[in-house]
């Protein structure tokens, strides 16, 4: 039920829901598996070890997985709803904003930014990985 309904009809909304729902979204195998992924990469460029085209786009690759995701369980979380998914626009928004602010805006604003068009694919390969993989219902709720 929707916490607006649970105040209409008198009903207290399950906190323990949202939570579950909140857990269980982070803990989506693709999503540690991104997570790791991510991480991994960064400890090799902190150490100077840069292996084409992990270094060039990995973390174009993971950025929208791993955004996305973590989107996802705040809003199931707030709306106590497992069964939630981010309508289809938002994904194709979030690539449509990370390509003009990382590869249009930011380069033109700090020389430390370098715009690289091949980024654009990876953001939405990413969001595709999302799509299929991470936007879906969670199973087994009992609700």
């Amino acid at each position: 039920m929707a916490s607006g309904r649970n105040k209409e009809i008198g009903v207290a909304p399950d906190r323990s829901l949202g939570r579950y729902s909140l857990v269980q979204t982070l803990l989506h195998p693709v999503f540690i598996l991104c997570l790791i992924l991510a991480c991994a990469n960064q400890v090799l460029e902190l150490n100077k070890v840069y292996i084409w085209p992990l270094h060039t786009h990995a973390d174009d690759l993971l950025a929208l997985p791993l955004t996305l995701t973590v989107a996802l369980a705040a809003e199931r979380a707030y709306f106590r709803n497992p069964c939630f998914t981010l309508p289809l626009h938002y994904t194709l928004l979030a690539v449509l904003l990370f390509s003009v602010v990382f590869e249009g805006l930011l380069p033109l604003l700090h020389t430390r930014y370098t715009a690289d068009w091949w980024d654009i694919p990876a953001y939405a390969v990413g969001a595709l990985v999302f799509q299929l993989t991470l936007n879906k219902p969670l199973r087994g709720v009992v609700k």
